[in-house]
């Protein structure tokens, strides 16, 4: 399972303009330091090749120039020529003059055993000079075939440069020829060492050099990062800005959109969208209130005047008006209760709560449920349908859908004069939905209106009056109605003209199954 990134509790509790410098430092400076290092490893094996390389040209020098005599070299001879370098009667033995005074030379038997060395003591563990190595012969072999130099301390703990070649020594068999030429020599083993001093100054100093450049381009880097690490989170501290004055209501402030197409430019106009949803949702819900508040005072206000008239007994016992008076009382408490169970309606709608309970729907039925129900609204209007007897059935939720179209079929009545119709005409537009059409002959509504039916209480231009006043409405049928067929992954259109009527249009979702059988078949 993956883990998220945190920072430390000291990083979380700094600025982020600190934590971004401090990371982007810390990081720099690490990547500034592994080059140094590999900067002055690098040149350490440089060095120490090229000393191992001049030591094996010293030594193939040497090893070229032989002195051969008729006498056989004793061992106090060897090392006497070793440790005074002067000429003597020493037979296949190196010379060793030009070999650097600090260096320590060593002859050793292919079994690691110390033939001779320029210290005159053949104890390799009071040799000063001679490296601390495990000189065992297969440790030798080994060596050669690496041909490779080695590092290791002396007895003061000075790092010395250490490299072995093979050369050709006496042995005690060695005879000499009638010709005089002397046979039976021996493989030996010439050991070279030299301190290190000179080329571990270089490095300190390479090191030193290091260190105090990537300070100084640490200081430049922070010189300029810190003032780029300001600017670029300047929308971040206008971000904060803006958001605390939004907190406090001005709803109508924005940020400055910057030109580039980066984080901080998208973050910006997200920002501003969100914004200008919540400024919109606000105003939505200040208008909701107040037309709720209107669509309430109005009843309200009637219920109060008849019951004053009543309580005041200002029919002076006239059974008639008292009837009348009781009659708009209990017209404007169902228009309240109308209301109200649209208002819960909606609300439910909005949390999820009403979800539609699928079901096949026979389209003819249910509008012949629908026109059943507003006939006692009718005014002389003309009701009419034009649905296929092939047409299939509705995957739907029988009672939301019957409550779309009353809401539909009402609000076009409201509109519609007393010589008007309203035509339900269906039609199968794809495969696997069903187009349903409420025509009405009304007044028709006005541009400007049409993007605004669907919204909550919107109210049109008064000039656009109600022709059946005994239809009452809250201005929430068609949000009802929209909301109801989205949730049915419907969709719902309307379009209309002054003068030309008004044609809402239902996008609805067809039971296919029935569709297969009747193919089948």
């Amino acid at each position: 399972m993956s883990r998220r990134f945190t920072f430390p509790p000291l990083l979380a509790s700094l600025p982020i303009r600190w934590r971004l410098a401090l990371v982007s430092f810390g990081l720099f400076a690490v990547l500034l330091t592994a080059l140094g290092i590999i900067i002055s490893t690098t040149e350490e094996k440089i060095l120490l090749a090229n000393q191992a390389n001049i030591l094996s040209q010293e030594t193939n020098l040497a090893q070229s120039q032989l002195i051969v005599t008729k006498t056989a070299p004793t061992q106090s001879q060897i090392i006497s020529f070793l440790s005074m370098r002067k000429e003597a009667a020493v037979s296949i033995v190196p010379i060793v003059e030009g070999f650097d005074q600090n260096m320590s030379v060593a002859i050793l038997t292919p079994e690691g055993a110390v033939l001779a060395t320029n210290t005159g003591n053949t104890s390799i563990s009071k040799y000063r000079a001679l490296p601390a190595l495990p000189l065992t012969r297969s440790f030798l072999q080994q060596w050669l075939a690496e041909k490779s130099y080695k590092l290791a301390n002396d007895n003061h703990g000075q790092r010395q440069l250490v490299i072995l070649q093979q050369i050709i020594i006496w042995d005690k068999t060695v005879k000499t020829t009638p010709d005089n030429d002397i046979v039976g020599y021996k493989k030996g083993l010439l050991l070279l060492s030299i301190p290190t001093t000179t080329i571990d100054q270089a490095i300190s100093i390479t090191q030193l050099t290091l260190t105090l450049g990537i300070f100084i381009v640490l200081c430049i880097a922070a010189a300029l990062t810190l003032p780029l690490i300001s600017v670029a989170l300047r929308p971040l501290r206008e971000l904060e800005r803006v958001s605390s004055l939004i907190a406090m209501g001005t709803l109508s402030l924005r940020l400055a959109e910057p030109p580039t197409r980066d984080e901080i430019g998208g973050m910006a106009r997200a920002f501003n969208n969100m914004v200008a949803r919540l400024e919109a949702t606000f105003a939505r819900q200040k208008r909701f209130v107040a037309d709720v508040s209107h669509e309430l005072r109005t009843p309200l206000t009637g219920l109060g005047g008849s019951l004053e008239m009543l309580l005041i007994r200002a029919d002076n016992g006239d059974e008639e008006t008292r009837h009348h008076l009781l009659n708009g009382m209990y017209r404007e408490v169902e228009r309240m209760q109308r209301l109200v169970t649209e208002l819960l309606a909606l609300t439910r709608l909005d949390e999820g709560y009403m979800k539609p309970q699928i079901e096949t729907v026979p389209l003819a039925s249910l509008v012949a449920e629908v026109y059943e129900q507003v006939q006692e609204l009718l005014c002389g209007q003309e009701l009419s349908s034009q649905i296929p007897a092939d047409l299939p059935a509705l995957r739907a939720d029988m009672s939301q859908l019957r409550r779309v179209l009353l809401n539909i079929v009402e609000n076009a009545l409201k509109f519609t004069p007393s010589t008007g119709c309203i035509t339900i005409v269906a039609s199968r537009e794809r495969t696997e939905h069903i187009k349903l059409e409420i025509q009405d002959t009304g007044i028709g509504i006005q541009p400007k209106d049409l993007p605004h039916v669907f919204d909550r209480f919107y109210r049109a231009d008064p000039s656009r009056t109600r022709l059946s006043q005994q239809i009452g409405g809250s201005g929430l049928g068609l949000s009802i109605a929209k909301e109801i067929v989205e949730a049915h992954k419907g969709k719902i259109a309307i379009r209309s003209a002054p003068g030309e009527g008004t044609t809402v249009t239902l996008w609805l979702i067809a039971d296919t199954s029935k569709m297969a059988e009747s193919v089948r078949h």
